[in-house]
């Protein structure tokens, strides 16, 4: 039997400002849009069941020494209040904004939170994929990079085959912190929503690095505000599609300020009877002379059933800046399939070849070599399962 919002609280140990927020959440979001797209996400209410969590730091000793925080989310809510209450779906993810959101909070189930300290440089790639219970269906992640702080982060998905599943990452980035985040969409459930949006500061840089290797039908949300003069963001991001799969890909990168950069390259497969349809936005505000924005969208389709979309989107409100997009949608190439056939190859292998062939551009421009090779694992596994 489900717990209510208030009972699942009391036995988190909740603070009450947490509390009383899921159940506003809980109370609004009928009353909040919801567009034709997001209907198929907008998951029926989870079963809330108690778990007892981990209080403590979970970053490793060295780490911890730096001041590093990697613990779970309603734990942190309870030791570091000033950082959670005023950050938790206030800045980079808005519960407000609709139903979907509302709901997240109000039947949270599972949580992360990450801060690196003020100036530290943490040179290890720190893997924060154990914070969250990956067969829950409601999840959070919360990452806060304090002022002049370097950091990279991993999150990978684990034995998430329940039947809906949605992960929802938010990342604050302080003056001049730095961050790169390697996210890997592995999900078995039946629907799959992911959501990465990101708020910089003045000279922050963010970069993700994300592999949609979902199995079935899928959706990936990621919004960066560059709020902060001289912030910069880049996503790439590399997705796979095949059987019966419909994926919906929307990225955008707003420039709020001046001298901000905001770049998407983005590289698909769509196979079989599979479907994909990519928005990519990218926004200049008029307050924002002098940015640069620019995305690339490619998507190649495998077969004559299968169907690639791309929606390239620039709204730009100021004239002294330099904005541009490149998209194409087209098949495997035939005469490179037929060769591979009449050298013995069978059909499998030649697609995963072409395939490979396809995305390593975009996969060498991952900067960690051991995610450059988890990434081409996670491919083949996902071409060969």
């Amino acid at each position: 039997m489900s717990l209510s919002i208030q009972e699942f609280a009391q036995k988190n140990n909740e603070p009450q400002w947490l509390s009383v927020k899921r159940m506003v959440a809980a109370k609004m979001a009928p009353n909040f849009t919801i567009d034709n797209q997001q209907r198929n996400f907008n998951f029926e209410k989870p079963i809330l069941n108690f778990q007892k969590i981990n209080t403590d730091n979970q970053a490793n000793g060295i780490h911890q020494k730096d001041g590093v925080i990697m613990m779970d989310l309603f734990a942190a809510a309870n030791q570091f209040p000033e950082l959670i209450q005023e950050n938790l779906m206030e800045k980079a993810i808005y519960w407000r904004d609709n139903q979907l959101n509302a709901n997240h909070l109000a039947y949270l189930q599972s949580g992360g939170f990450v801060f690196i300290p003020d100036n530290k440089y943490i040179d290890k790639t720190i893997n924060i994929s154990d914070l969250v219970r990956h067969n829950d269906q409601e999840k959070h992640l919360l990452i806060i990079a304090a002022a002049g702080s370097t950091s990279n982060l991993i999150f990978e998905d684990k034995d998430t085959s329940n039947e809906n599943d949605r992960l929802m990452i938010e990342i604050l980035l302080g003056d001049h912190a730095k961050v790169n985040f390697y996210d890997a969409a592995l999900s078995k459930s039946q629907n799959s929503h992911r959501v990465l949006n990101a708020y910089l500061a003045q000279n922050a840089e963010l970069n993700t690095y994300t592999g949609l290797f979902n199995h079935f039908n899928s959706r990936y949300d990621s919004n960066i505000d560059l709020d902060g003069v001289g912030s910069s963001a880049t996503i790439n991001l590399i997705n796979l599609a095949d059987k019966q799969q419909k994926q919906l890909i929307k990225t955008k990168i707003i420039n709020q300020s001046a001298h901000t950069s905001g770049i998407i390259n983005e590289r698909g497969i769509v196979a079989d009877n599979a479907r994909t349809v990519c928005d990519t936005t990218g926004q200049i505000k008029q307050d924002a002379p002098n940015s640069y924005s620019d995305q690339t969208n490619r998507l190649l389709t495998l077969s004559k059933e299968s169907k690639g979309k791309i929606d390239p989107i620039l709204l730009i409100d100021n004239h002294d800046v330099v904005a541009g997009h490149a998209a194409s949608v087209g098949r495997v190439n035939a005469d490179q399939l037929y060769y591979l056939k009449t050298r013995g190859i069978p059909a499998k292998e030649a697609r995963l070849l072409l395939t490979r062939g396809f995305l390593i551009p975009l996969i060498n421009k991952f900067p960690d070599a051991k995610i450059r090779k988890q990434m081409m694992i996670n491919l083949e596994e996902r071409i060969n399962g």
